[in-house]
């Protein structure tokens, strides 16, 4: 498997899973401080734009566009799992939820950037030293 398809799956995982815990009905969880959910919202957006970033450069996107593209990634799943959950017991669809997707998506994408760099490992190097032949 590719690093790339590696990235993909991982991604496509983390949203799956991510779309089962909010089609939860009267969720029961821990954390019950104002503000818990966004932070958890912020969190698993988080997740998902840093993978979708590292799928994204790992096929060849530039990293600026990569982020762009994570940003609007986690807008657009974050609208829709918001909608959906209006049709939930125990939930309702929240513009601050959104927001926090929205914002946890695009900040796990630059954290993406910041540790691609950190750890050039992550991703496939687009230009590999040349072996030198003998032409002699």
């Amino acid at each position: 498997m590719t690093r790339g398809r590696l990235y993909l799956a991982m991604l496509t995982g983390w949203v799956a899973f991510t779309l089962t815990l909010t089609s939860i009905p009267n969720p029961e969880f821990g954390l019950s401080f104002p503000g818990a959910d966004k932070i958890a919202h912020f969190g698993f957006y988080g997740v998902a734009g840093f993978l979708f970033v590292l799928w994204r450069r790992e096929v060849g996107m530039g990293a600026a566009v990569a982020v762009v593209w994570a940003a609007i990634f986690a807008a657009l799943l974050g609208a829709v799992d918001e909608f959906h959950q209006q049709w939930i017991p125990g939930r309702s669809m929240d513009l601050l939820d959104w927001v926090a997707d929205f914002a946890g998506g695009t900040a796990g994408g630059f954290c993406s950037l910041v540790t691609a760099t950190m750890i050039p490992a992550l991703l496939t190097p687009k230009d590999p030293p040349s072996s030198r032949t003998a032409t002699d």
